[in-house]
């Protein structure tokens, strides 16, 4: 009798495939529509729009060597001078990486500051009492703001948190127009 090779039968299985298609184990995936959706402006988004509508510089970092890296390159860049920081945890990530900062007693033209929330509904920015500076340091011409994605805060999700930071007195509540009597602004956020 006649017999069939392995090679034979793998292609017979194959012609079978083709005429006889298998039935779809997934029928929930239709792969006819479109794969990806057209993104939408998301509160953050709409954030990042307004901020740079009124001629403020963004940018995102990844983790702290890139924000010492982008910091140096708007001083160089924008000749920013030396930046000035009274935070404890700028001043040890500056001194840990090398990088002069002056201080309140010499400050130059530059504020080097983090923020403590960015509200995005109302546009404003929550300070720790620790950067007074921002608001008592008149001479200062450019800003370079510093905070953590996790810190941008949508009050519609969150009105307790809006609430208290109103009422808290140990934190400076600024708009976004108290920012325009800079030169130069610009917001550094590092993604979680």
């Amino acid at each position: 009798m006649f017999e069939i090779t392995p090679k034979e039968q793998l292609l017979k299985n194959i012609r079978k495939g083709l005429v006889q298609p298998l039935p779809n184990k997934f029928p929930q995936v239709n792969l006819e529509k479109a794969v990806y959706k057209h993104a939408t402006l998301h509160s953050d988004e709409s954030f990042v729009k307004v901020w740079t509508d009124k001629g403020y510089y963004f940018n995102v970092v990844q983790g702290v060597y890139d924000l010492i890296h982008q910091v140096r390159m708007l001083c160089n860049h924008f000749d920013l001078g030396i930046p000035m920081v009274t935070e404890t945890q700028l001043k040890k990530l500056m001194d840990e990486n090398g990088v002069s900062y002056s201080s309140p007693e010499h400050p130059d033209k530059t504020i080097f500051c983090s923020f403590s929330k960015l509200e995005i509904n109302t546009n404003s920015l929550y300070f720790s009492s620790e950067v007074q500076p921002v608001i008592e340091f008149p001479q200062a011409e450019n800003l370079i703001l510093f905070g953590k994605a996790s810190m941008i805060d949508n009050p519609d999700n969150n009105k307790t948190f809006s609430e208290l930071m109103i009422k808290n007195d140990l934190r400076v509540h600024l708009p976004l127009s108290y920012l325009e009597r800079f030169k130069k602004v610009f917001l550094l956020i590092e993604e979680s």
